[in-house]
């Protein structure tokens, strides 16, 4: 439930007004006295808190809006309230890096398949095995998908295929950091690929979630190593995928 936070801000002085507003409100998420949920003071107010214009503080609230931090409201029960964390600022942040050349998508693909093969090591480690009915009811749907010919959602089930994946873990930092690669990977799809060839892919899954109850981890990496390097393949060749 959305609450409004009690936390108050001090005046900045600076003629760089405008960062250091960002500066104090990232203070607060930091130090605990905001968090997800939490409403911002009104505008009129925060910037009276602040002492700068109100112009500074939209602006302000204009960028942590961008960055995935803040989300605006309209209407009476409206204002800025701090977001909940979402994939989508690391996805982001990554789309950013490759843009820029500062990494290449070759080492992506490559840190995805690593660290998919890390969460399987850790997963063949965990005592009593983890829970697989969410990648058992995933494969399940996407095997119905796929018999009715619904590409459209084919896409979100690959997404929550991974996630599931991800989730066996337990470790939440695993979970985003796999969400965020399968989001970017999946625009770079979308945008120059088509569908997967449907036979390969449900092979793929069927085998993977047999592995995985029957405990044989190396081939569970080997066949999921052998699937999104075919994956990884189709944003450089013209022929189909997925």
């Amino acid at each position: 439930m959305d609450r409004e936070s009690a936390a108050t801000f001090e005046p900045v002085r600076s003629d760089r007004t405008f960062e250091l507003v960002l500066q104090r409100i990232r203070q607060k998420l930091a130090t605990g006295e905001l968090g997800p949920g939490d409403k911002l003071p009104a505008e009129r107010e925060l910037a009276r808190q602040l002492d700068v214009s109100r112009n500074v503080v939209r602006e302000a609230l204009r960028s942590l809006e961008n960055a995935g931090l803040v989300r605006t409201r309209k209407g009476s029960r409206g204002g800025a309230f701090i977001e909940e964390g979402s994939p989508a600022l690391l996805s982001q942040a990554l789309t950013d890096l490759v843009t820029l050349n500062a990494i290449s998508l070759d080492d992506l693909f490559e840190a995805r398949e690593l660290m998919l093969e890390m969460v399987l090591d850790r997963v063949a480690r965990m005592d009593p095995p983890p829970d697989l009915s969410a990648l058992e009811a995933n494969l399940d749907e996407t095997v119905r998908v796929v018999e009715a010919g619904d590409s459209a959602r084919r896409i979100p089930l690959a997404r929550e295929f991974y996630h599931a994946v991800a989730e066996l873990t337990g470790n939440q930092a695993i979970v985003f950091t796999i969400d965020a690669q399968t989001e970017m990977i999946q625009t770079y799809l979308r945008r120059r690929v088509t569908d997967m060839d449907a036979d390969a892919l449900l092979r793929s899954r069927r085998e993977f979630v047999g592995h995985l109850k029957n405990r044989r981890f190396d081939a569970a990496k080997a066949e999921l190593s052998s699937h999104l390097k075919r994956v990884h393949n189709r944003l450089w060749s013209p022929s189909p995928a997925g």
